[in-house]
This record gives C-alpha cells, structure tokens and sequence, in this order.
C-alpha cells in the first residue's frame, strides 16, 4: 500500500520539477540609455546646418529660436525671442542666414547664424502662415493654412509678389529653379521664369482623399521628393505608408509601410537611404524605421526615447547621426501653461 501510494506522490514531484517558464522578461530602457539632450519645448521645425555643427529649433510656443552645438555634446548655445509662434525656417545656401516665418505676426525674421543676431524683420501680407523655403539667397517662398496662394519674398528689396502657387508644404530643387508644394490633394511642381512661378504640365496622381501633410522632403541626387500624409477623413483607413515621387515628370515612385501615418521623413545625402517617423508605437517602443530605396523594404529599427512630432527629424550630412525631437512619458505631469507634448533632443548614432 505504501509503494502503490508513494509512486504517484514521486511521479508527481518530478513532473512539477521539471516545469519551465518560457514566458520572456519584460524589456525597460531607462532615460540614460539615450543621447538625450532635455528641452521640454514644443517645437514646429528643425534644421541641422550642412557642416554637421549646430541644429536650429523653433519653439512655437516660447516665441523663440534655438541653436543647439551638436559637434560634441549636445548643449544650447543660444536662443532668441524672435515673435509670436514662429511656425518653420530655412537656411540658406552657404548657412549664413535663417529665415523664420511667424504663424502669429504674419511676419518674416531672419537671423545670422554665427553671431546668432537678428537681421531683419519683414511684413508680409499672409494669414496663418505655415511654410518658408528660400529659392535662392534673396527670394524666399511663403505658404500658408488659408490664403488661396503663395508670396515670394525678395530679403533685398523687401518687395513680395503674389505668385500662381498654390499652399501647402514647401520643397526646393534650387539648382534646376523647381518648386515643390504637397497639396491637401496632390503633390504640384512649379518652374520659375526669372519673376514667376508657372504650373508645369506635369501633375501627381491626386491622393484619393484630402490629406494632412505633416513633412515634404526633396533629395536632389536621386530627384526624388517624400511626403507624409495623413487622412482628414474619419471614415478613411489610416494611411499606413510615405508617398514618394519622381521630380522630373512627378510620377509615383512608390511608398515606404510603416503601418500608420508617417510624422517625419529624411534622406540619406546619396538618396540610398530613407528614415521615417511613424505616428504609432509597436509592442516594445516607437522605432525610427530605415528603408532601402530602391527595394523600398526596412532595412534597420532605431528605438527613440518616446513619441515623435510632425518635421521633427533630420539627419547629418555624412549620414552619421540622426536628430529626432521626442514627447517622452512623463514629461507633461505638471500644471504648468502650454507644457502639453513637450519635446527633447535626441542623438542617434546610425
């Protein structure tokens, strides 16, 4: 009896002995484990000059300009009080000079970059300003949310002329004088003729429904222009790619799935490489996600410390490093005014 009971009872102990957990550890990155510089700004645009040294920052909500050294360490070397609501900014050829347009002034600042001064102040006669692009170191090109058309801005002069361009996000081809706009509907590319902007013949396919854009890029070596486009219609399905196009008769050139609205794009210096920030997180974070551009397939996952922002990524021009803004959790605990979606930088290295 006693055998007959302790058989079961052994059976049963070596069968609890030999039970494993396969179930995987949850994964934690603490805030050191990012090259993070804390801003707890809320920024509209960014730019990184062409020699890899300092990145400029507007800060929409604290009226001011930026200017981050990033040759090392990253710190804050400067900032301006430049207006209210600075919404977006320009360099122009040779990085001298900063063109920022002010959404809440209707009004243009430039600024020079190394003593890091403002130049001028320049009105224009533009609502809700959104877009600014330099054509070329004298004009500059403004778009707005709710004016029917673009002005151009000559920083000599101070004259501006009303152009045939219609709004939306700005991006130039300045050595073949080729303007790009992302419409809510299509993408239109415009020729100058030494005063004027004119259509050219050559139109994208419209999108199929009316679309927010969040970020225009062009890349001039492989003449190819990228952008980011959600849906405004509730009923739509949420557009999961980056839309690219060719430059030279604006055909589509095929899109990047990232699996929900794309915030931000950039492109490698040679145009083999595509970065882009996805609106939604996966299982573990929010991924900057590198695609290959001619196969149009991921090629790498870079984790960033928290949500992305719309024009909130740019990188270096030895394609070393990436800078992206990012809201990280627990950044907006307080009750102080406009800390909502506050914002750092960071480094990655690539």
């Amino acid at each position: 009896m006693r055998i007959k009971f302790l058989f079961p009872l052994l059976g049963l102990i070596l069968s609890c002995s030999l039970y494993q957990d396969t179930d995987l550890p949850d994964i934690f990155f603490e805030y050191h484990d990012f090259d993070i510089l804390p801003l707890g700004r809320t920024f509209s645009d960014m730019i990184i000059t062409e020699n890899n040294q300092t990145v400029f920052l507007t800060d929409y909500n604290n009226n001011s300009i930026i200017k981050i050294d990033v040759n090392s360490e990253m710190a804050v070397s400067g900032e301006i009080e430049i207006g209210s609501h600075p919404v977006a900014l320009d360099l122009n050829s040779d990085n001298s000079v900063i063109a920022i347009a002010l959404e809440g002034e209707s009004s243009i600042i430039t600024v020079e970059t190394d003593q890091f001064q403002i130049i001028s102040e320049y009105s224009i006669p533009l609502m809700n300003v959104n877009d600014i692009a330099f054509f070329n170191d004298s004009i500059v090109v403004i778009s707005s949310r709710t004016d029917p058309a673009c002005i151009s801005l000559n920083l000599n002069s101070t004259e501006y002329v009303n152009q045939s361009v219609l709004n939306g996000e700005l991006a130039m081809d300045k050595a073949n004088k080729i303007l790009y706009v992302a419409t809510s509907s299509s993408v239109k590319k415009y020729n100058w003729d030494g005063e004027r902007f004119s259509q050219d013949p050559n139109i994208s396919d419209p999108y199929g429904f009316v679309g927010d854009i969040h970020h225009f890029v062009f890349n001039a070596t492989k003449n190819t222009i990228y952008v980011c486009i959600s849906s405004l219609n509730d009923e739509e399905s949420n557009i999961q790619h980056i839309y690219s196009y060719s430059g030279s008769d604006m055909t589509f050139a095929g899109k990047y799935l990232i699996k929900s609205p794309g915030l931000a794009v950039a492109v490698s210096n040679n145009g083999d490489r595509v970065f882009s920030a996805p609106t939604d997180a996966d299982e573990i974070g929010v991924f900057i996600i590198e695609f290959d551009q001619e196969s149009k397939l991921e090629s790498y996952y870079y984790l960033s410390a928290g949500n992305l922002t719309d024009r909130g990524l740019v990188v270096d021009s030895n394609d070393q490093n990436l800078y992206i803004l990012v809201n990280i959790p627990g950044d907006d605990d307080s009750f102080e005014p406009y800390n909502d979606y506050s914002f750092d930088l960071q480094r990655i290295k690539l």
